[in-house]
């Protein structure tokens, strides 16, 4: 019957010597429950046992551990306990005492992470449902905790919130076209509803700036024509001209208006 020769404390663990050569790593909860000490001798089985049991208690540390920092998805806990080696079987009971005993919790952590993108104003109801599931909640809890949570009015708000941080920083560099194209862009790859994004933007009331934009077009109008005059003339580079600058949101009756004034 193997007898332990050596028992010695390393960071987390204690490495356990065997007579016969074998060697293992064990947590302080082992030791207490097999009582292990230097002397004692145990058979094959039994240390089959204390080594499954090593495992699962070095597991649910690590996953304590892992949590103790912040609030985890129970996808997160399996990634983490594989990335250390735990045994599958030893992960599925794990999770299962963690969940139990609430460490692990899906359902908490998908209200709270909603309520904090709600609180912060930057993720819309689509954002938020992708990045839930790519931690692992299940989409019907994600989809019922958006309901209670992200309503019509709050995403209302949030996409107003969105939209006003925009135009502090793009009204007097765009025209109004442009704008409200940048502005529903923006809305709906925070994950925010086209429909959404449109009652946001009637919301702003933005109007145009009819001399910032003349002074707008007059800029890109000579970047255009420096850029196309290289290598085209004539209508051909009347019509680059032209397309250019209606890409960048100008009206075509304006563009066309200025563009009467150039000797092509």
């Amino acid at each position: 019957m193997p007898k332990i020769i050596s028992l010695e404390k390393k960071k987390r663990l204690y490495k356990v010597v065997f007579d016969n050569d074998q060697t293992i790593y064990v947590t302080e909860d082992t030791i207490v429950r097999f009582f292990l000490s230097k002397g004692a001798s145990f058979d094959p089985p039994e240390i089959d046992k204390i080594v499954a049991f090593a495992d699962f208690s070095r597991g649910k540390n690590l996953g304590l551990y892992y949590i103790s920092f912040k609030q985890r998805t129970k996808k997160e806990v399996v990634t983490y306990l594989l990335d250390h080696d735990i045994p599958n079987f030893q992960i599925a009971k794990i999770i299962d005492e963690l969940t139990e005993s609430r460490f692990i919790d899906d359902d908490a952590y998908a209200a709270s992470f909603i309520r904090g993108k709600v609180l912060g104003k930057t993720s819309g109801p689509y954002q938020i449902r992708q990045k839930l599931t790519e931690k692992g909640i299940d989409k019907a809890l994600v989809l019922d905790k958006l309901d209670d949570l992200f309503d019509f009015d709050t995403q209302v708000e949030v996409a107003t919130h969105l939209a006003e941080k925009l135009v502090m920083t793009k009204y007097s560099r765009l025209p109004l076209k442009a704008l409200k194209m940048k502005i529903s862009t923006h809305l709906t790859s925070k994950g925010l509803s086209y429909d959404i994004s449109k009652i946001a933007l009637d919301n702003l009331e933005l109007e145009s700036d009819q001399e910032n934009e003349a002074d707008l077009l007059q800029k890109e109008l000579e970047k255009v024509l420096r850029k196309y005059s290289r290598t085209y003339d004539g209508y051909d580079l009347k019509q680059r001209v032209s397309n250019a600058l209606a890409r960048k949101g100008f009206d075509f009756d304006v563009i066309n208006r200025e563009l009467r004034e150039i000797d092509f």
